[in-house]
Parts: C-alpha cells; structure tokens; sequence
C-alpha cells in the first residue's frame, strides 16, 4: 500500500531527524530545538539560556515602572543583556586563543567561598538560585566567565594602568579639600546589609544581626575599608565602603538625623535603609590627609580606567566579529 502524501512528509521528516541525532551529540541537538538569538563567531546563544539571565533580575526592575511602558522595559533589558552576554562570549573565545583556560577546580573554589560568605550549604544556595529562576550549572557558568574575564583582564588591560601620582593628588584637591563653602561637605565610608523584596521578619532581624557584629567589629578596632570589602552587601564594599564628599543636603533623610552629629572617625548606630541595615563612619572632607585618602583614590581612578580601557577593548572585539542577533 503505498503511502498518502501527508504519511510520506511525516516519515521524511522522521529519516531527517534520526539523521541529524546520528550526526550530532546531544547538546547540539536540543540547541537546534531551541531558538537561537545570537550567533558570535559561529557559536550561538540560545533563548532559554538569555531567560535564564533574564531571571536572575526579578520582577523588581519593573515595579516602578508605569503598566503601559513595562513591556518596553522588559525588551530593553533583554537586549542590554543579551548584549552582555555576546560580550562574554567574546571574552571566552579571545581567551582560547590566548590559551587561558579555568578549569573545574577553580569553579568549585570560588562557589565554595561565596557560599561559605554567605553562610549557605550547597542545598541552600540551590533553593536560592532556584527561587531566582536560575540553576548551580548556570551559576557555574557565569562564575567561570567571570574568572575567565579576570585572567584576560590581567593579560590584555591590568598592568597596562598607571595612575600618575600627580592625577591622585588633583582628585583629591578637587574632591577632598574644603573648598570655602559654608556648608561643609562629608566624607562618608558606609557597611549595610540587605534583604530581598520578599523577605520575612526574619530574614530582616539576620541583616540587622550582621550589620550589629560588623559595628561591634569596628568598634573594636577592625579596619573600616577592609571590613567594607569583606562584608558590606552594597555597591560601595568594591571600593572599601567609600561613598565620597556629600553635603548634607545631598544625603537621605535618616543620614541628614545622624551623620553632622558625629565628630571626624565616629560611627553611626545601626539605621534601617531602604531594604536595608546600615551604619556610617565620618571624615570631613577637608580634614582628611592626602596621606591617608591617597590608597583610596587611586584604587577609584584605578577602577574607572580599567572599565573604561574594558569598554573599548570589548568593542574592538565587536569591530573584528562577526555577530548576528535575531531577537
């Protein structure tokens, strides 16, 4: 009997498909079961690999957002991600022609220190990624480009940074020298501890416990900066803490109650922020020694060059690949 066309495509499609699995492993086999939205260099990012980050953010970037403009944000993020991601891509192919290579080891090294930080067992940091909308391999993952993009860093841009002693001391006569005015300007070193938008009592009681313990070891003497580095939860650990020269103006309301109180090298109690435990440490700015602002300084302008040398370096990348996007 021979078979109606509708039967004869099917089957065809079958003989194509048990060909494609002979010839292919695994993986590559599913990528082609996935949409792909990005090809670098004849590698491909997969849509279910940019949700994955997508994930990762939450729904707390859209919250104040305004209902008509939300899917607009939504896209926009998904582009600068996607963005990112190519980005990486980049970076990893670079470093295999560079021949630099992070293996296994390394990998589980760094989770084991972020996880041993942040006081969680592996079943516990597995929950957290899992409520995150993101997976240990993923993590993984991004960990491994993250200490990829380090060592190649290293190579291509790090010790190629000078910051000239005569740069360091024009920020600091710019930036930390009272410069006449009335109002006198604070420089401000800041440790917080935070918790997520959906957090219970307790999780806010441990963020207020850990800020209590950071003070307490200020108090008794640990150094601030380092301390910052170590613990802080915010932006500013990166940087020791350091929040630079703010008018009182400038500062949020629970800021403006406590700070001018303090005398130069105190401390604030332990405030509640906005989702988060913190407390603050004074220098006025003109008051603070060259000696002593100099290190922190120099690691800021340090930073700003090495993103902005990264900047330039990744769109040369960009200029010699070939990228095609189809989101």
């Amino acid at each position: 009997m021979i078979p109606n066309i509708v039967q004869f495509r099917f089957l065809i499609i079958l003989l194509i498909l048990s060909a494609f699995h002979l010839l292919l492993p695994g993986q590559a086999l599913a990528a082609l079961m996935d949409r792909v939205v990005a090809e670098v260099n004849g590698e491909i990012i997969t849509l279910s690999e940019l949700e994955e980050e997508m994930a990762t953010m939450g729904e707390d970037f859209l919250r104040d957002v305004p209902p008509g403009e939300r899917e607009h944000t939504s896209n926009e993020a998904r582009r600068q991600i996607l963005s990112g991601m190519i980005d990486r891509l980049l970076v990893k192919q670079q470093a295999n022609r560079r021949g630099i290579y992070v293996g296994d080891r390394e990998v589980d090294a760094a989770l084991d220190q972020i996880m041993e930080e942040n006081g969680l067992s592996e079943e516990e940091f597995a929950r957290e990624l899992e409520r995150a909308g993101a997976s240990v391999a993923g993590y993984r993952q991004h960990l491994r480009s993250e200490i990829l993009q380090s060592r190649l860093l290293n190579v291509e841009i790090r010790e190629r940074i000078v910051i000239p002693e005569t740069r360091i001391r024009r920020y600091y006569e710019d930036n930390y020298v009272d410069d006449g005015e009335d109002e006198q300007g604070y420089h401000i070193l800041q440790i917080g501890f935070t918790w997520p938008d959906d957090a219970d009592d307790q999780a806010r009681a441990e963020a207020r416990s850990r800020a209590v313990e950071a003070r307490d070891q200020v108090v008794a003497g640990a150094d601030f900066r380092k301390l910052a580095r170590q613990l802080s939860e915010l932006p500013s650990a990166s940087v020791g803490g350091d929040l630079g020269v703010f008018k009182k103006e400038e500062m949020a309301a629970e800021m403006q109650r406590h700070i001018p109180e303090l005398e130069p090298g105190e401390l604030t109690p332990v405030l509640e922020m906005a989702r988060s435990y913190q407390f603050f440490k004074l220098h006025p700015g003109g008051d603070l020694l060259y000696e002593d602002a100099r290190e922190e300084i120099r690691e800021k302008l340090y930073n700003q060059a090495l993103e902005e040398r990264f900047e330039k370096w990744v769109e040369s990348l960009r200029k010699d690949a070939y990228i095609r996007i189809m989101l």
